[in-house]
């Protein structure tokens, strides 16, 4: 008989999976605090003044002149780590979050549910082993940012960027919880991974491809995660931005519910 304690562990390469994730986000702080120095010393943000605005709103530079700019550990971190860290955990969330329809194809599912098991509990316990494994991403990038400007001998603010990587990882939950909800709309991995990993993607290149096109359809870009995380806007008010964390808590808790009541009420011998 399976103990319904087994519930709320996680299958064996998922730590793992963790684990290397974090290491990799840990070098790569490391290698970009590092390259600070060497950038420094060069005409970077005279190139990427002459960038297309649309590549500046890829990477999150819009509309910054950046012939006004200081080229400071924290704004080099912005440009070259931050801007892309919703982009990368954000596939590690798809990923990370339809453990429910990777567990129907396996057939496992049926034999927690055979146990003595609340469905809620299923969907809480998966959603919150995913939260602290985000949550481990998100401070192992924050060390490796302080570690490797130490290293280099620079002092940064930790306070603006934990800012900005708690606006992240907000971003990330609101993704994840996404994620969660197609795994138990459609109990299938693929199809889960497909219209979570589409969406994801549209909502990126939303953002950045609205800004060239007319301004009739600006109203567009508010439909994009994307648009409310803005590192270089933290970094420079040294605030957190209220609207993307209401935005990225409403998501997450709409999906979330969404997900608990659709499992709770899903007939999975059926499906």
């Amino acid at each position: 008989m399976i103990e319904p304690e087994t519930v709320f562990k996680q299958p064996e390469d998922e730590p793992l999976g963790s684990i290397t994730w974090s290491g990799t986000l840990l070098l790569y702080a490391l290698l970009t605090m590092y390259l600070y120095p060497t950038m420094k010393s060069m005409d970077i943000l005279g190139y990427m003044n002459e960038l297309p605005e649309a590549m500046k709103a890829a990477f999150g530079w819009e509309g910054t002149d950046f012939a006004i700019v200081t080229m400071t550990p924290e704004s080099f971190a912005a440009m070259e780590f931050l801007v892309l860290w919703p982009v990368m955990i954000g596939i590690y969330a798809i990923f990370s979050s339809i453990g429910i329809a990777r567990e129907t194809e396996q057939g496992t599912l049926d034999l927690l549910l055979a146990q003595p098991i609340k469905r809620y509990k299923i969907v809480i316990s998966k959603f919150s082993v995913f939260i602290a494994a985000a949550f481990l991403l998100t401070v192992t990038s924050l060390l490796g940012l302080v570690i490797g400007a130490t290293l280099i001998e620079e002092s940064v603010n930790i306070l603006n960027l934990a800012r900005v990587l708690f606006e992240a990882f907000l971003f990330v939950i609101a993704v994840g919880s996404f994620a969660l909800l197609c795994s138990v709309i459609f109990l299938e991995p693929r199809k889960s991974l497909l219209i979570s990993g589409v969406v994801l993607a549209a909502s990126y290149i939303i953002n950045f491809v609205v800004p060239v096109m007319s301004d009739s359809i600006s109203w567009v870009r508010n439909l994009s995660l994307f648009y409310f995380y803005s590192p270089n806007e933290v970094l420079n008010t040294a605030a957190i931005n209220g609207t993307a964390v209401i935005i990225y808590l409403s998501v997450t808790v709409i999906c979330f519910a969404a997900a608990l009541i659709i499992f709770q009420r899903r007939d999975l011998i059926a499906a």
